[in-house]
């Protein structure tokens, strides 16, 4: 930050590139005006603070909503009088997301549009919404009805150490969609769709199991897990249920982008299938990885065609076909979970020329308590793919930016998901806008302790700054109490079925 003169330095996530200070300040009553100023990137705005006005100036609406997010933070530092100074910004990182898991347990809209407000004071542009997987499909579907009848009804809630047979039924609305697509374009966030493929799909096969490989009964879930019915990519019908079904979740959601998915797909069923033998043997495929970069590649195509830019996890270019112009979003990049392989997948497509959103597990995953992963972790998220010390110019280019997650297994409350999600959440906006830490972790919990009253204005209950970082004895606490999520055969299970991904 230039010029800072002897002033604070203001309390702004992310930090701007460029503040110059010009003495006096603003009185409470002064006007805000907007113009627009041809030329600017899509993000990039000036803002203006002088004793007759303050100008906010951009060339999209998208650089408005910046504008007014640094406004907005700069009258929680500063209330009524605010110093009059220049700001020039601009991201350094085109993608800034969070995302949301709302197939584990339905968040209702309200709370979404809280959240989602809450993340665009904080500059984040992309809203990455989980609304399907083994455990329920949210959304209700005009092509396939049975997918919120059937998929979005399940007999309990049996995760971790939590027991109920009460019986959940959710989805939510095309109409209730199309408002938070609007809600969310309004402030500038695009919301990216998932339909995680072509695992984690027992919603979808309870409604539809002639897609499995074998065709039986299928349950939604109740529990937390991996589970080995997955679609078969052998059977034509697939792909014709598929195309039908993302041309009608395409209605929906008018964005850029598509998450197909890809990952924790057990694929047991696929050796034994007939289907499946038959189609590697029509492609050439060595192996059920290259199977499944087949299978994800198809997915694709389809969704190129209609003009948008899919993503998929990291596990889809195991088999070493995967489209290099599908993004890949790291989450288990380096040692997994569970099986203790090393996975490079993330550095392998970045040197094919792909792209790539950084995600990675042991810093991104706010559904953790503080204890495994703290805030200071949070901002630790690195830029940098495993098995790489340093990025050329290019390379630097295709890493998109950041992505912090919240899965919900294990959260039934909203109080919860809050503080779990916030402040961890802000690490991810600041690193993507700025192109990595600017100034240190100190000086982001400094700004960060100063802009809390932004969470209370929002109706969001923050996580205190006493517990951004536990000391070892609540980290003990909090462990234990989270360990009680993964009984013994809870863990048995996820092992042996990890093996057969």
């Amino acid at each position: 930050m230039k010029n800072a003169n002897t002033l604070h330095i203001p309390a702004l996530i992310p930090r701007p590139k460029n503040i110059t200070f010009t003495g006096e300040t603003a009185p409470s009553n002064v006007v805000v005006t907007e113009q627009t100023v041809p030329g600017l990137a899509n993000e990039a705005y000036r803002l203006l603070v002088t004793p007759e006005k303050i100008l906010l100036m951009a060339a999209s609406p998208a650089g408005f909503a910046r504008a007014k997010s640094t406004l907005e933070q700069l009258r929680y530092s500063y209330g009524n009088q605010i110093p009059c100074m220049e700001i020039s910004d601009a991201p350094a990182k085109p993608y800034r997301s969070f995302h949301i898991d709302c197939a584990r347990h339905f968040i209702p809209m309200e709370e979404l549009k809280k959240m989602i407000a809450m993340a665009a004071v904080f500059k984040f542009n992309k809203f990455h919404w989980h609304f399907s997987d083994d455990q329920g499909w949210r959304i209700e579907s005009r092509a396939f009805p049975l997918l919120h009848e059937t998929g979005a009804r399940r007999g309990g809630d049996h995760f971790g150490s939590y027991v109920s047979d009460h019986e959940e039924w959710h989805y939510y609305t095309r109409d209730e969609v199309k408002d938070l697509v609007t809600f969310c374009e309004d402030l500038g966030i695009e919301i990216v769709p998932e339909v995680d493929l072509p695992g984690h799909v027992c919603a979808i096969l309870a409604a539809y199991p002639e897609l499995s490989c074998h065709g039986n009964p299928v349950d939604v879930q109740t529990r937390a897990g991996i589970f080995q019915d997955i679609l078969c990519p052998g059977k034509e019908e697939t792909f014709a249920f598929l195309e039908e079904l993302l041309s009608d979740l395409l209605e929906l959601f008018p964005g850029d982008y598509f998450h197909i998915g890809g990952d924790e797909a057990p694929k047991g069923q696929w050796e034994t299938c007939p289907h499946c033998r038959r189609r590697m043997e029509e492609e050439g495929l060595s192996d059920l990885w290259q199977l499944q970069g087949y299978f994800n590649n198809r997915v694709a195509a389809f969704l190129k065609a209609k003009g948008k830019t899919v993503i998929a996890w990291n596990e889809a270019a195991r088999g070493g076909n995967l489209d290099p112009d599908i993004i890949l979003q790291l989450w288990n990049d380096g040692k997994a979970p569970g099986s203790g392989e090393i996975h490079t997948t993330g550095m392998e497509h970045l040197k094919r020329g792909g792209r790539l959103i950084m995600s990675t597990m042991m810093n991104a995953y706010c559904d953790y308590p503080y204890a495994f992963i703290s805030l200071k972790k949070t901002y630790g998220l690195s830029l940098i793919p495993y098995g790489m010390e340093s990025l050329t110019a290019d390379e630097e280019n295709r890493v998109l930016g950041t992505e912090c997650l919240l899965w919900t297994e294990y959260i039934r409350d909203w109080e919860k998901l809050e503080r779990l999600a916030w402040p961890r959440f802000v690490s991810g906006a600041e690193l993507s806008w700025c192109g990595g830490a600017p100034d240190g972790y100190s000086d982001f919990k400094r700004r960060l302790t100063d802009l809390y009253p932004a969470f209370a204005a929002h109706g969001i209950g923050a996580e205190k700054p006493a517990g951004w970082d536990p000391g070892p004895v609540e980290s003990a606490r909090q462990l234990l109490e989270f360990k009680k999520n993964f009984p013994k055969d809870v863990l048995d299970d996820f092992k042996k079925n990890q093996k057969s991904i």
